[in-house]
């Protein structure tokens, strides 16, 4: 097992990917947004412990990862291994 990922269906951002994570939080009017907005705009579907742990850089399951760029506007490839996602994608 890899720090990567924790199984099969987990991933986690690389170190540049936690860089830009951390920049999308930021909005345009200076207003961060917090693991408690995206866990709203989640509609509460993925907790705000994976997200934080996702920020960390720790592996979630996959399908939670995409939810959790995806309100930040990103693309899961723009900040994981895109080898593993792939070995990921294809499984």
């Amino acid at each position: 097992m890899t720090s990567a990922r924790k199984s099969r269906r987990s991933i986690s951002v690389t170190e540049t990917g936690k860089r830009k994570i951390r920049e999308a939080q930021k909005q345009s009017s200076g207003k961060r947004i917090t693991y408690e907005d995206i866990e709203e705009r989640l509609n509460f579907q993925v907790s705000r412990s994976t997200i934080e742990r996702f920020f960390r850089g720790k592996a979630v399951d996959v399908e939670n990862a995409t939810s959790i760029v995806n309100v930040l506007g990103l693309e899961l490839e723009e900040v994981v291994d895109v080898a593993i996602y792939n070995e990921i994608a294809l499984g």
